[in-house]
């Protein structure tokens, strides 16, 4: 009997133990390719993105910021193509691959768009008139990432959390937004969208 109570309790001890290691070979992702440019991972294959570039930028409550003499803001926003990118993911977990496209991972950010019917949008700045441009990507729309430097100039890119549903953009570098909105050049901002709808 109390050989039996032994064995069981090792065998619980052994499993609990061997848990971890069974999630990290499930979760463990192949290498990153090694040709430049951007990957997600779709089940267990790295497929290529395309850059999108915005089409536009849109500003949003001009009259209560003109109203209120400037303690309300403006919100100007990025527009980019399409109500959803030709990119999905197939579950809610994100793995990416940027190859030669970006200098450092500090500078990588993911956001959240607001979905519209023919198109998409991201708050990139806000406007006061007494202030002009304040130049920051909306914070509620930023996505918790880790990005681990795999090699020089490669690194791969993971969500904390499961993503939401909802599409998203990758930005590899930092935009001086305020120089393009006073330029009026929204092509010059662009990253990588993909969509994540799972049910």
């Amino acid at each position: 009997m109390l050989s039996d109570m032994k064995t069981t309790v090792l065998a619980l001890v052994g499993a609990i133990l061997l848990a971890p290691l069974t999630t990290l070979a499930q979760t463990s992702v192949p290498d990153c390719p090694t040709s430049t440019g951007a990957y997600f991972l779709r089940v267990d294959t790295w497929k290529s993105l395309e850059p999108s570039h915005s089409i536009g930028f849109k500003t949003t409550n001009v009259a209560g910021a003109a109203f209120s003499y400037g303690a309300a803001k403006a919100k100007i926003k990025a527009q980019f193509r399409n109500g959803k990118s030709p990119y999905q993911l197939t579950g809610s977990t994100l793995a990416m691959c940027l190859v030669g496209v970006t200098d450092s991972g500090r500078d990588v950010t993911l956001a959240r768009l607001q979905e519209e019917k023919d198109r998409r949008e991201l708050a990139m700045a806000s406007y006061r008139i007494w202030t002009g441009v304040n130049s920051q990507i909306d914070p509620k729309s930023i996505i918790p990432i880790t990005v681990d430097k795999k090699g020089d100039k490669l690194y791969l890119v993971t969500s904390k959390e499961p993503l939401p549903s909802g599409e998203f953009i990758l930005f590899s570098m930092v935009f001086d937004v305020a120089a393009m909105v006073k330029a009026n050049t929204p092509g010059s901002l662009g990253g990588y969208d993909f969509g994540s709808h799972a049910k």
